[in-house]
């Protein structure tokens, strides 16, 4: 069996821009994946706490409003759901890691 039939989790975020360095999470969403089929996806707000520009809503959907009144650290989970049980090495491509994350 190939390492892509094998159980996989995906998290893909949606951010306020394309700048490793200054965007910020608006939206996180994790799915899971086993023998080739999506088995479960869930996705949180995350509330980044300054404006969205329009062009980052053009592309995701999520504005202000629906940020601020469903965002914030409460809404996003501490940790990725079903990763532990899974006991499988994380790998990404193209993903720049927000150093701050765990502070904001």
């Amino acid at each position: 069996m190939g390492w892509h039939r094998e159980p996989l989790i995906g998290f893909e975020p949606e951010t306020t821009g394309t700048d490793p360095h200054g965007t910020r999470i608006v939206t996180g969403a994790v799915s899971e994946v086993g023998a080739g089929e999506a088995v479960g996806r869930r996705e949180w707000p995350a509330g980044p706490g300054v404006p969205i520009p329009e062009d980052a809503v053009a592309v995701h959907g999520v504005g202000d409003e629906r940020a601020t009144a469903e965002g914030g650290p409460a809404a996003f989970p501490p940790r990725v759901p079903g990763a532990s049980r899974m006991s499988r090495p994380a790998a990404a491509c193209r993903v720049p890691v927000h150093a701050g994350a765990e502070a904001a």
